[in-house]
């Protein structure tokens, strides 16, 4: 349980307001922050075990406001894995062809069947990492059988199948980027009850402007903001809608049994 915020544009851009805003959920999203910064096929990665709200490189950030072109900003609220800087969102992965991926994730899997697998390879202990570990191998086997660098199209062909696969029965909230394209999938439009009304309005909203594109758990703003296609694979780059895919049918409901499950793993942190 966690929020996120992203932005995507064709030039930098100031977001100085959106971050104060953004930032002010750390109050509540206390065990760490995370931001990173896509330069070209670089990733700038930087995160903290500290809420946002007491940190020098946060308040710095708000202060300044960027610009930034393409960025994933993130305030977490541990369930799954300790309060440790290996837990804490962004986090990142390499495919077989080089290529940086990085996620940023509001929710949980509860159903490990696709994922499971990765908790010997992973550095962390997130479920998240998890997710992502199962992405590149997603991408790796089709980067293999063409053995060339996959297309903008067949690499969202592949994230879009898989995000289908591992939908069924958990919360996929969640914005990855693979140091170009944003693809984007929410399938849950309410917090968790751990959070009472602090989550009541739980998705990924976006704001679309001529020349870029903002992201975030909740709206920004009373006006202009608007909740991503539900349970569908969007992807967006350089601020401007890319590819828009197909919904399947497994919205995310939670249940008294997922309750338990983060009250458990919070109370173990």
């Amino acid at each position: 349980m966690c929020q996120l915020f992203a932005v995507s544009a064709a030039q930098p851009v100031k977001i100085r307001r959106e971050l104060k805003d953004f930032f002010r959920g750390s109050f509540v999203h206390k065990h760490g922050w995370g931001y990173a910064d896509f330069g070209g096929r670089r990733v700038y990665v930087k995160r903290e075990t500290t809420p946002a709200y007491v940190s020098e490189t946060a308040r710095k950030l708000t202060q300044e406001g960027g610009p930034f072109q393409n960025a994933f900003f993130h305030l977490r609220y541990a369930t799954v894995g300790a309060v440790e800087t290996g837990n804490t969102h962004p986090l990142t992965a390499m495919d077989v062809m080089g290529r940086t991926w990085t996620i940023i994730h509001n929710g949980t899997i509860f159903n490990g069947e696709k994922t499971d697998k990765y908790f010997y390879k992973q550095f962390g202990s997130t479920d998240t990492e998890r997710l992502l570990l199962f992405l590149i191998d997603r991408i790796n086997e089709k980067s293999l059988e063409r053995r060339v660098p996959l297309t903008e199209k067949e690499r969202f062909g592949v994230i879009e199948k898989a995000f289908h696969d591992v939908a069924p029965g958990n919360k996929l909230n969640v914005i990855v980027n693979d140091s170009e394209v944003f693809y984007i999938h929410g399938n849950s439009r309410t917090g968790s009850r751990v959070l009472g009304e602090s989550a009541k309005n739980d998705f990924i909203y976006r704001f679309d402007n001529d020349g870029f594109a903002l992201f975030c758990t909740v709206p920004l703003d009373p006006e202009g903001w608007e909740p991503v296609p539900l349970n569908t694979v969007i992807a967006y780059k350089d601020g401007a809608l890319l590819f828009s895919g197909k919904p399947h049918e497994f919205e995310y409901i939670e249940s008294d049994d997922d309750i338990k499950y983060l009250y458990l793993g919070a109370s173990a942190l």
